[in-house]
């Protein structure tokens, strides 16, 4: 008796230690909401699925079957617009990283039987679970873990981490077979890598986290180039940690050794191909149907005034293109508003006494933001392409987002509280809508909101007449 009593005890005192409801709590709701709504589920059939997650999933057959990067002409046929051609072979023009690591799951149920051949709907669940789906899952626990720097309560730190994914669209596109959702985690992961290294009073314990910060931060940007500039952004975080000049230089070294090995994959993976760094999207004049801009006419006149309205005209055009990007059909803030309230979060770090590193990291996070909405705001992006929302800016969204938890953490006005809550219902209420069908083959053609909203219904229309039919 007294044998099993210990038993017990040690497997309560297990169980206390190492299981954490708040923290597993997060990662449930996600998964039990996004596992009906996967897009093999809903639309298995092919005619469905975009462009890009078409080609995507061409790209890991070929690298199984036929152990090479290129499209045979079967898969490339269908989707002219993502394959591009370089001199008898054709390629996705998407970075391959991502397909790469996909393959290996996918190498996986090809012994198990598993093919595109025979099982394409349940291999491309399954691919989807893997790729996006629990990493974004595991994004809520992790939040949770990064909350302590706030000192908020188990309960907030897991509101906080559903505020994170819920509220920013990140929830939308872990439906989907996409590369904006995985590396919108891995930046989250070298944040928080980073917050780890902050927290922590020994340097040399920390070495293994920045190599770490490092390897994520770049297996990002090697999936969805636009995070190379939280790669460049969290150096300074580095810099500015209360340590000697010689461990903050040894602290840089360490994140530049873990970010090697990410890069020179996605090097090997790029520059046979292309000859340079950049994926082959960067290279639109290797494609077949490229027309390459024509130059301007030549003027007699060399006017200053003419100069001068012909500058203001593009700053004008370039403003107007932002405000689009942050408030237009497919704009950030129209969608999740509740965003302001991180921003808002950042501008409470930087006026309290916080670590010089934690304000360093909140200033990355929104500079990262910014250059982001302008490079693709000035770049003339075609913002009606086949997208909920703006899926370029899910890359920094709950990275933004998480600085709410110093909001979080002081009392506030019934008013605030208000405001605060109709923000993030309504950031909620089109992250569930976007949820339904973020990728559509056909894009929308209006507000994504009512455009998905119209695509759901007629959806459930079409089932609901084929399961008639059938009876």
């Amino acid at each position: 008796m007294p044998a099993f009593s210990l038993n017990i005890l040690t497997f309560r005192w297990m169980l206390r230690k190492r299981v954490r409801p708040w923290a597993l709590a997060g990662p449930i709701v996600i998964l039990l909401f996004c596992l009906p709504l996967l897009r093999p589920l809903r639309h298995p059939d092919p005619r469905d699925v975009s462009d890009n997650e078409t080609a995507r999933l061409a790209t890991v057959q070929a690298i199984v079957e036929r152990s090479t990067l290129a499209l045979d002409e079967a898969h490339a046929r269908p989707i002219p617009r993502m394959v591009v051609s370089v001199g008898n072979e054709h390629y996705a023009s998407q970075a391959a990283t991502m397909s790469v690591l996909l393959s290996g799951a996918y190498w996986v149920m090809t012994k198990m039987g598993l093919t595109f051949a025979d099982h394409g709907p349940t291999v491309s669940y399954i691919l989807t679970l893997l790729g996006v789906t629990i990493p974004v899952a595991a994004c809520s626990g992790l939040i949770y873990r990064m909350a302590r720097v706030f000192e908020l309560s188990r309960p907030k730190r897991t509101a906080l981490g559903l505020i994170c994914v819920f509220g920013t669209g990140l929830i939308s596109y872990a439906t989907v077979l996409n590369p904006h959702a995985p590396a919108a985690v891995l930046v989250l992961c070298a944040a928080a890598c980073l917050i780890h290294v902050t927290r922590s009073p020994s340097a040399v314990r920390t070495s293994p986290w920045l190599i770490l910060a490092g390897f994520c931060a770049a297996l990002a940007s090697a999936i969805d180039i636009p995070a190379i500039i939280f790669l460049a952004l969290f150096l300074p975080v580095i810099l500015a940690l209360r340590w000697p000049i010689r461990m903050r230089v040894a602290g840089v070294a360490l994140y530049v050794i873990g970010l090697s090995a990410p890069l020179a994959l996605h090097s090997a993976l790029t520059v046979p191909v292309t000859g340079d760094l950049l994926p082959l999207c960067y290279h639109p004049e290797m494609r077949a149907n490229y027309d390459p801009p024509k130059p301007p006419p030549a003027t007699i006149e060399d006017d200053a005034d003419t100069f001068t309205v012909s500058i203001w005209h593009r700053v004008g055009e370039g403003i107007g293109r932002c405000l689009m990007a942050l408030i237009g059909e497919h704009g950030l803030l129209s969608h999740f508003p509740i965003l302001l309230l991180g921003v808002i979060g950042v501008g409470t770090i930087m006026h309290r006494h916080w670590p010089s590193a934690t304000k360093t990291l909140a200033g990355a996070s929104v500079a990262g933001a910014i250059a982001i909405v302008i490079a693709f705001a000035t770049n003339k992006t075609d913002w009606r392409d086949a997208m909920f929302a703006a899926r370029w800016f899910i890359v920094f969204s709950p990275m933004v987002m998480f600085w709410t938890g110093a909001w979080l953490r002081k009392p506030h006005r019934v008013q605030s509280w208000a405001f605060m809550g109709t923000g993030l219902a309504f950031s909620v209420l089109v992250s569930l809508i976007g949820a339904t069908g973020p990728w559509p083959r056909e894009g929308f053609d209006r507000w994504t909101v009512v455009g998905a909203t119209k695509n759901l219904v007629s959806q459930d229309t079409v089932t609901r007449d084929a399961i008639a039919g059938r009876q």
